[in-house]
């Protein structure tokens, strides 16, 4: 099954979701800002498009467009956009596009290593993680390999008969026309459905239909983690600490890199 999406940010202005909707759109991916945390750098239609869509019947996901320059500025990025999701439950993926000219005076190793970082930061909140770039970067610029065995791909690639690469999501317009916006914007087909997928896991702020019971995700803790940290993270206060000790049966206050703790939504 195929699914028609567009993808968003404040450069299509005022959109009318109930048109959109109208018009046979599925899903949007939402620009939820760019580079490192400041307010200035959250989109400015982030928040009217995510909340407009939604009340449209409109299926959702994020993606975060990155000027990272190491794993340290991915990790930040990827903080940045998890404070600015966490009111939402997301249909569709949170994505890290990945394609900015500045990137390139990085090495392969290095821009592969940023997105992985961004990744596994997402991953670890509970939400699904996912790549957008295109084929010219796929093939120059990451490897590919590595990516790819670990993350869905949303792949630009316009102008063709088909994507190049397997992939999740491909955009492959980006003059686009749509009842309810002004002007061009991207095209996309999905080739999963996500919004099964999201609501089945029990991720992006679902709680799991297989499961429901099972509120939680599952993280592997790092060297220099402690249960004050991770709790102050990831519930808001340090002082919720023992929420996360009930939940996995601990009997100290210790914990170990390389430990898995289940982590309360």
């Amino acid at each position: 099954m195929e699914f028609k999406g567009i993808d968003v940010s404040k450069w299509q202005g005022t959109i009318n979701w109930s048109k959109v909707k109208n018009a046979g759109i599925d899903f949007a991916i939402i620009r939820e800002g760019y580079g490192k945390k400041s307010p200035s750098q959250v989109d400015k239609k982030f928040k009217e498009n995510i909340e407009g869509a939604k009340n449209a019947g409109v299926k959702v996901g994020v993606y975060h467009y990155s000027y990272a320059e190491s794993t340290d500025d991915a990790v930040n990025e990827a903080e940045f956009c998890l404070e600015n999701i966490r009111s939402y439950s997301l249909d569709y993926p949170v994505v890290f596009d990945v394609e900015d000219k500045e990137m390139l005076k990085l090495t392969n190793r290095q821009r592969t290593d940023i997105c992985k970082a961004f990744c596994t930061e997402i991953e670890k909140a509970g939400y699904y993680a996912m790549i957008y770039t295109n084929k010219n970067w796929l093939n120059n610029y990451l490897y590919a390999d590595e990516l790819l065995s670990k993350y869905d791909l949303w792949l630009a690639q316009w102008n063709v008969d088909k994507p190049s690469y397997s992939c999740g999501i491909w955009q492959y317009s980006e003059t686009g026309r749509v009842d309810g916006i002004s002007g061009n914007v991207d095209l996309n087909i999905s080739y999963k459905n996500y919004a099964e997928i999201m609501k089945n896991k029990g991720l992006n702020g679902f709680t799991s239909e297989t499961n429901s019971s099972q509120n939680y995700f599952e993280y592997t803790v790092q060297k220099g983690d402690t249960l004050w940290d991770l709790a102050q993270k990831y519930l808001g206060s340090g002082t919720r600490y023992t929420e996360i000790k009930t939940l996995n049966n601990l009997t100290s206050d210790t914990i170990y890199a390389g430990q898995t703790l289940k982590i309360p939504q």
